[in-house]
């Protein structure tokens, strides 16, 4: 689903193989029927005249219902890209806008930010506010999510800023390469599966309904200017210590400072970025995204193959309110793991091709993080 478009003649074709599968089933059950059919008369006569109705009512019915399908799929595509074209060009007026007083906004929200970076009781005030924001949104959301259910999903937006910290000497604990992979893959898949944009929350950024996913470069990257200790370097995911404590504010602080162009989206909770912290360890897991807070850790690497280089979009993810897809040891989903969804199997998770299902993009296009402008 990169596109309205594209979406539209993908839709169409099902329609036609929906349709030659009908048109293939009445046949089938027609010929069944005379075969069936009694020999002696009346009983012939009648059975065979009731196939002969039966067949004429299946043939008709598959085609009016692969009518209303490709009318359908047509309306709604018209609808979508009809809404593309307002969007690009809004948008293009508003990141104008924004690029310019947005680094005000960003400065009176920026000292919110340091009262919700106090360990312990600003977290806890930090959850709090993302939790009535996420609540806000996703009331708001809820015509857009009947608009998605019923095929109309133009595309929308959804802002990362990345930073790589530094270790206590004053190296960074993952190259350029290896970032820009995870960043692509999150790219591609939120853009092929949910038509969302991934972008980087920047100035002057503008971006077209009509292109395919972005192509991750350098400029998407802050590399951290101080160096950081192992209280964040190497912090487990599950922890009320990494959740509230000194982990957490360092986190959010860093959010502040490093992504500040952010800070009023991040404070109001319209399209707040998430921050994707590349960090050296986690004793746990891959990748982290505790519940109701704009950040996310992943595990760097130096060189590639990164382990898993699906785990940057399974954490921004978590932060668009999605859970661990255990559904049918369902490897192949982004959010499937193994050690929770299926730990006896021999069959890891997709970590090459993963993809994000039906009900997963609306809970994504319904997430505060996910906006049309």
């Amino acid at each position: 689903m990169a596109t309205c478009l594209e979406w539209g003649v993908e839709r169409h074709q099902e329609c036609s193989q929906t349709a030659d599968q009908g048109y293939n089933s009445c046949t089938q059950t027609r010929d069944d029927g005379y075969r069936d059919c009694c020999t002696w008369w009346p009983c012939s006569w009648a059975c065979k005249a009731w196939v002969w109705v039966s067949n004429i009512v299946c043939v008709a019915w598959t085609w009016v219902s692969n009518v209303v399908c490709v009318a359908w799929t047509w309306i709604t595509t018209a609808v979508c890209l009809v809404w593309d074209v307002i969007t690009t060009i809004v948008n293009a007026i508003l990141v104008t806008i924004e690029s310019i007083i947005g680094w005000i906004l960003s400065a009176i929200a920026f000292v919110i930010e340091l009262i919700l970076s106090i360990p312990y009781l600003g977290t806890i005030l930090k959850f709090i506010w993302n939790f009535i924001t996420t609540v806000i949104v996703v009331a708001a959301s809820g015509f857009d999510f009947i608009l998605g259910a019923i095929g109309i999903r133009p595309e929308k937006l959804l802002r990362v800023c990345t930073v790589i910290l530094r270790d206590e000497r004053g190296g960074v604990v993952a190259s350029n390469e290896v970032t820009r992979s995870l960043l692509q893959m999150a790219c591609d898949i939120y853009k092929r599966d949910c038509n969302v944009r991934v972008i980087p929350s920047k100035p002057f950024k503008y971006s077209s309904g009509f292109a395919g996913a972005e192509q991750v470069n350098d400029d998407w990257i802050i590399i951290d200017g101080s160096n950081s200790d192992a209280d964040i370097l190497d912090v487990p995911c599950i922890s009320a210590n990494s959740s509230l404590g000194t982990p957490a504010s360092t986190f959010q602080f860093k959010s502040a400072l490093l992504c500040f162009f952010g800070a009023w989206r991040r404070v109001t909770g319209y399209g707040s970025p998430v921050t994707c912290f590349i960090i050296r360890s986690l004793p746990d897991a891959l990748g982290c995204q505790v519940t109701f807070t704009d950040y996310a850790t992943v595990q760097g690497t130096l060189t590639l193959p990164h382990p898993s280089p699906r785990t940057l979009a399974h954490e921004v993810g978590h932060a668009c309110m999605l859970g661990h897809q255990c559904v049918d040891n369902d490897n192949a989903n982004m959010m499937a793991t193994q050690a929770e969804c299926d730990p006896d199997s021999s069959t890891p998770p997709d970590r090459i091709n993963p993809r994000i299902d039906n009900m997963q993009t609306l809970i994504i296009r319904a997430s505060k993080h996910v906006t049309y402008f």
